[in-house]
């Protein structure tokens, strides 16, 4: 294999090319700070889940967070954890939750007293919920505390 010469200004090439890798390998030098995240206010949290059985179905009322602090909250998403009555109770084993709803937060219901939600129930089970509040971008705010409900 034959290496070409460059004629008239092959070096002027050549120098330009070194003095443009030389830039690009030492731009990235030096200290740097550790990452940061950016300043974001996540959701506040939901005070007071409470859960009753209504009828055929079971209510989970919860008090929103005050409205100063809830002007980022969208919406709530509600999560279950269902097991029949017969299954063991495995004390301190994790509680598998699954999202089974999300409850849009409507214009002016910031400063509402308390949000529901209802849930058509299943005879025999144990079912345990929390609430968790969502922002307009999809982040998750705190956990509410859980709450235990068995049906007949």
């Amino acid at each position: 294999m034959r290496m070409r010469r460059l004629k008239h200004g092959g070096t002027t090439i050549l120098v330009g090319m070194m003095a443009l890798l030389l830039c690009s390998l030492t731009a990235g030098c030096g200290k740097k700070a550790p990452p940061r995240l950016p300043d974001v206010e996540m959701p506040a949290g939901v005070r007071n889940l409470a859960a009753a059985l209504a009828g055929g179905d079971i209510v989970l009322n919860w008090t929103p967070a005050a409205a100063d602090k809830a002007a980022n909250v969208a919406g709530y998403r509600i999560y279950r954890s269902a097991d029949p009555v017969t299954a063991d109770v495995c004390e301190g084993c994790p509680i598998l939750f699954k999202p089974v709803a999300d409850v849009p937060m409507a214009a002016g219901e910031a400063a509402a007293p308390k949000m529901t939600y209802r849930e058509e129930q299943l005879p025999g089970t144990r079912y345990r919920f929390k609430v968790v509040p969502v922002d307009a971008q999809g982040r998750l705010g705190p956990d509410s505390n859980i709450v235990a409900i068995t049906t007949d």
